[in-house]
């Protein structure tokens, strides 16, 4: 399982301290760092001041952002979808593909779309795929999904063989995340740092029987951000 951290798409740092952010998340391990919309000063100075032995740098945006998404020279660039037809994702992921871009498309309220229509989500996760997009991510963006729903959907969609990824923004995420993981989801979205100024609590890195019913379950992949509160919350 891999992670993908989207913690400086909401904070209010300045660049500079968005760059150690950048720099402590490499050091906990995490696959991705989104750095948010693609604002070229602040991908600018990464390209030139980051040295990055584990994290990818990604900026991430929707099809109108493609013009901004090329030019922050990112060597990843996250897709948001979310209402866009299948021609606009197709074009917009084979233009960053052509750039050598690698694309990992987030495809925003996955869930709701499955529960009116699954061949029509499934179709969102195809075309991305087959325009080149590494890996797709199903956002539970409403929240109102049990985990042991989350994992029935996103096994099934497994079965494409599509790469997939998992994202949510509700409170139960730890428990989506291990139930996402353990039916095929190879790359987990959530935030995983505590930063000053933007973020003021931590994810809980394990599932609580509260949770899920059952007995906590360790995650040492989650357990390594539990230093994030005392690595990333200092950043000034």
């Amino acid at each position: 399982m891999r992670l993908y951290d989207i913690s400086l798409r909401r904070t209010g740092l300045s660049i500079s301290d968005r760059l150690v952010a950048v720099r402590r998340l490499d050091a906990l391990g995490v696959a991705f760092v989104d750095g948010g919309r693609p604002g070229r000063s602040f991908y600018r100075r990464a390209a030139i001041e980051l040295s990055l032995r584990t994290a990818t740098l990604i900026a991430s945006g929707g099809a109108e952002d493609l013009t901004a998404l090329l030019a922050a020279e990112t060597p990843a660039v996250a897709m948001v979808v979310q209402g866009h037809g299948f021609s606009v994702l197709r074009e917009a992921v084979r233009q960053l593909v052509r750039a050598e871009r690698r694309v990992i498309v987030e495809a925003r309220d996955f869930f709701d779309s499955w529960l009116i229509d699954p061949d029509h989500a499934l179709e969102v996760v195809l075309t991305a795929a087959e325009a080149g997009a590494e890996t797709v991510i199903l956002h539970d963006t409403a929240g109102a999904l049990w985990p042991d729903q989350v994992g029935e959907i996103v096994a099934a969609v497994a079965d494409t063989g599509v790469p997939l990824g998992f994202g949510c923004d509700d409170g139960g995420s730890a428990a989506k995340q291990l139930f996402a993981a353990d039916a095929g989801a190879g790359l987990v979205q959530g935030s995983y740092a505590v930063v000053r100024g933007g973020l003021d609590r931590a994810v809980s890195p394990s599932v609580h029987s509260a949770e899920t019913g059952v007995a906590p379950v360790p995650c040492p992949r989650l357990e390594q951000t539990v230093s994030a509160q005392k690595a990333i919350g200092g950043v000034r």
